[in-house]
Order: structure tokens, then sequence, then C-alpha cells
């Protein structure tokens, strides 16, 4: 089968994400919200295992309802805010707040590494958007 020059150079940079910087590949079902676009299940995870306490503590006050409160927040902020912003600064959820990602420590000694080694990072090659649109490569991060 032939494959054009563009989808080679995607493939390209899609192997060399996943060899060199130990990106996982995402998979379209994991793709829990058509209209954001979010993985859900990975993100959840990523606020497991590095902030359990508050999580906990959420759960405490909204039982499985928890979760949605997570994205419900997450989506209110993104009306207002850029992606971006959201990221840097964290999520307040029900008077708990979530950081949704940890950036690269300064020091190697600092305590922090084991939650930046949390970090997902997740690639789709072309990710299926709205109307049957497709993106080269879709970035994700936890």
């Amino acid at each position: 089968m032939f494959e054009g020059p563009e989808k080679k150079f995607q493939c390209h940079i899609a192997q060399y994400l996943i060899q060199e910087h130990t990106y996982a590949v995402l998979e379209q079902d994991e793709i829990t919200d058509t209209e954001y676009y979010f993985a859900g299940d990975h993100l959840i995870a990523f606020l497991k295992a590095t902030q359990k306490q508050t999580f906990e503590a959420l759960e405490q006050d909204y039982g499985t309802d928890a979760r949605d409160e997570i994205f419900k927040a997450l989506k209110d902020e993104l009306r207002v805010f850029p992606l971006w912003l959201i990221i840097r600064h964290g999520l307040k959820v029900r008077g708990v707040e979530f950081k949704l990602y940890y950036p690269k420590p300064r020091s190697s000694e600092s305590v922090v590494n084991q939650y930046y080694e949390q970090n997902r990072l997740f690639l789709k090659p072309e990710l299926v958007i709205k109307g049957g649109k497709r993106l080269d490569l879709g970035f994700f991060l936890n």
C-alpha cells in the first residue's frame, strides 16, 4: 500500500515521540468526552496517583459524583480561560484544588520528582473530531 509523504512524516514523528520520549498511544475510545476531547480515565488516574488525599476529600463529599464534579469544573473553566492557563494554575473543584500537571523540578533531589514522573503524555495519530474531520496528531497531557 502506498503512503504519501505526509503520512510517512506523521508516522515518523509519532514513532520518535513514542520511542525517544515515552509518549503512549491513545485510542479513540479512550477519549470519553466528544465536546472537549478529554481522556477522562487517564486524568482521574493521574489525580489519584499524585493527589490521593485531595481526591479522597472530594469523594468524601460527593461520592461517586466526584469524577463528574471534576469534569464539570474543568468545562466551566474552559468557557472562561484557555487550557494552558488552567493547566498552569490548577483547577479548583468545589473548594479543593488539583494540579493538572507537575513541571520538571530544578533539582533532581526534589521531592516533586515523584510527581513529575507521574505526568502522562499521550498522542493520538489521526484524532477524529466533530464532523468526521481528522487531525494528524493529537497531544494529551494527563
